[in-house]
């Protein structure tokens, strides 16, 4: 894919030299994602407007003092930034983080918020990458998954071959990229940043709604903060089709937009962001530090840091189902979880879904708009027990959404790829169906395996906290060992919903304050590095 397919941020200034500076800065943040256009007064900038649409190529943004004339039916999405306010971005181009406080970052944060609400819109129309591999293709399927969680616009090109068949991913620059690990892949397209520093005031492990709201309002405590994630932002919650009673977004927002806009605010309050890195260890260091140990997804490489306290906030992983076939059809033709940029692969199919919940009916319902016919396996025989109301009526009204109460997967039929399942009834009957697509959501166990025994834990895995955990001294949300708290779904009577998580974040983040009130010693280094 060429590079003139890229979205464009068209940038208006009557001083070349300025121009030039500012479009290396604002090319230096999004990288393979936007392409900067500069032209000079107002005259240009409408000429440039409407050579693009004549080419058809899409406009994200607009920098200039002068606003494009309003009402042009050619230009109905363009979002235009007044650049007089940001007039000293240019002197700071070599400095690709902005300082707090300074208009470099005002310009940052007025491009990341615009930016932002633009790809929720575009996306799946203006792609800035494209895949290609078997739709039933294991790794082709994590790309694709990694992708549209991180917030990156794509295409998929599905074509027919093996499922082991190499996975080709191009860039909007041109580069092209054969079987990349998830973090080669996340580093080339800029989604990771160097770490700034080996030690931290707090070190939050996972990314999810309560770990993204931990770091923020940590950051605005005047703590340096890393956000340690194996994967993409927003946990099982980015993997939700629709969220609709999140406080203040009257009509919802997907789970993927949430992730996005809770990672925009965590940067702009100057936390550290690493994702595709899998925490293996938490154990003592120095002083009463706490050091973290990681692996860089998909390969070898370790790394650690450490941090003055730390939040675990990793989550839940989807309950595994146990039918013979599942394990060796798995991301061919079986997933765990919904991978949305799937559902127009699935046109004039037969997808099957397992699930009780109100992801497994967001699911249902986005899914539906593609496929032939959705169905929805319930264990079961009420489907309101576990799943909010307003879904259940919904997919009640929806057409060609049916729901199976008191089934199960008996078993998944086919070699390399998902070709039919055996399913069961209450009273054991049983029939076998053609199904090319099996999509499990069937709730969660925490996870905490990689703890390897560090914190104590109740009797299904959760993370114990306060008097329970570690005495009538611990902090709310600390656990059996000082310094490292819990937060979200991982925590032990926890409240599993996203409002819920990311109260805890800032809940916790007071416990932070409390506990640096208590070892001072901890956080010489302590600072109003917050961006707000």
């Amino acid at each position: 894919m060429a590079d003139a397919a890229l979205p464009v941020i068209v940038l208006s200034d009557p001083d070349p030299l300025r121009r030039h500076e500012t479009a290396e800065l604002v090319q230096s943040w999004y990288r393979t994602s936007f392409r900067v256009l500069q032209v000079g007064g107002p005259a240009e900038v409408v000429r440039a407007l409407d050579s693009l649409a004549d080419r058809r190529v899409p406009v994200a943004a607009v920098l200039a003092d002068e606003a494009p004339a309003p009402g042009d039916a050619r230009h109905p999405g363009v979002r235009w930034l007044p650049l007089a306010r940001h007039r000293d971005a240019a002197p700071a181009a070599a400095d690709i983080t902005p300082a707090p406080g300074s208009r470099t970052e005002d310009l940052r944060g007025a491009l990341d918020d615009s930016l932002c609400t633009w790809n929720a819109d575009a996306r799946g129309e203006l792609p800035t990458a494209e895949v290609r591999g078997s739709r039933f293709s294991p790794a082709a399927y994590a790309v694709r998954d990694f992708l549209g969680r991180s917030g990156v616009i794509f295409r998929w090109l599905p074509e027919q071959e093996a499922r082991d068949a190499p996975v080709t991913v191009r860039l909007g620059d041109g580069t092209e990229m054969a079987d990349p690990s998830i973090s080669e892949l996340a580093e080339r397209l800029g989604l990771i940043r160097p770490a700034g520093q080996d030690h931290y005031d707090v070190a939050v492990i996972g990314g999810g709604p309560g770990g993204l709201s931990a770091a923020v309002y940590a950051a605005a405590e005047g703590m340096s903060v890393v956000v340690i994630e194996d994967d993409a932002p927003g946990g099982q919650a980015g993997t939700t089709s629709r969220i609709e009673n999140y406080l203040g977004f009257p009509t919802g927002l997907t789970g993927g937009d949430l992730a996005q806009r809770a990672l925009q605010q965590a940067r702009r309050a100057r936390v550290e962001w690493q994702p595709t890195r899998v925490a293996s260890r938490v154990s003592p260091a120095e002083d009463g530090r706490h050091r973290i140990d990681f692996v860089k997804a998909g390969t070898d490489e370790t790394a650690s840091v450490t941090a003055a306290a730390v939040v675990v906030a990793t989550g839940v992983d989807w309950n595994r189902l146990t039918a013979p076939g599942v394990d060796r059809l798995l991301n061919s033709g079986v997933y765990y979880g919904s991978c949305l940029s799937d559902a127009p692969s699935a046109a004039g199919e037969d997808v099957y879904m397992v699930g009780a919940g109100n992801s497994a009916g967001q699911a249902a319902l986005y899914f539906a708009r593609y496929a032939r016919t959705v169905t929805l396996l319930v264990r079961g025989t009420d489907l309101g027990a576990s799943m909010s109301d307003y879904l259940v009526r919904r997919i009640g009204r929806t057409p060609g959404l049916r729901v199976l109460l008191g089934t199960e997967v008996a078993e998944c039929l086919g070699e390399t790829t998902l070709t039919g399942l055996r399913l069961r009834e209450r009273d054991g009957r049983e029939q076998t169906v053609t199904a090319h697509c099996l999509y499990v959501l069937i709730g969660g166990h925490p996870s905490t395996d990689w703890l390897g025994g560090a914190l104590a834990l109740d009797d299904r895995g959760y993370v114990l906290t306060g008097s329970g955990a570690a005495g009538g001294d611990a902090l709310p949300m600390e656990t059996s060992v000082p310094g490292v708290f819990a937060v979200g779904d991982v925590r032990a009577g926890s409240v599993k919903r996203v409002g819920a998580a990311v109260g805890e974040g800032a809940a916790v983040a007071q416990c932070l304050v409390e506990y640096r009130r208590r070892h001072p010693a901890l956080f010489p280094d302590a600072r109003a590095v917050c961006g707000f």
